[in-house]
């Protein structure tokens, strides 16, 4: 039963010898943070981008004449 307990400690001692060394590297860091960045943006981008049809664009034009709030996120005037 101990040498189940030994091996343990040892994978998890050299495990976090391996991220202390990975993370204690600026390139590795920066090249991380690019990464999480990208993959970020590739997920938001198509939901804020995202073009409106005519028919909202219409309405959004008709709303800013009235004074009405635009809701973005339902693409509909926003009710009081």
């Amino acid at each position: 039963m101990n040498i189940w307990w030994l091996t343990g400690a040892a994978l998890f001692g050299v495990a976090a010898f391996s991220v202390y060394g990975a993370f204690s590297s600026p390139e590795f860091v920066l090249g991380l943070g690019a990464v999480m960045l990208v993959a970020g943006y590739k997920a938001i981008a198509p939901v804020i981008a995202k073009r409106m049809t005519p028919a909202q664009e219409s309405e959004l034009h008709q709303a800013t004449r009235r004074a009405q709030e635009w809701d973005h996120l339902r693409k509909r005037p926003r009710d009081r």
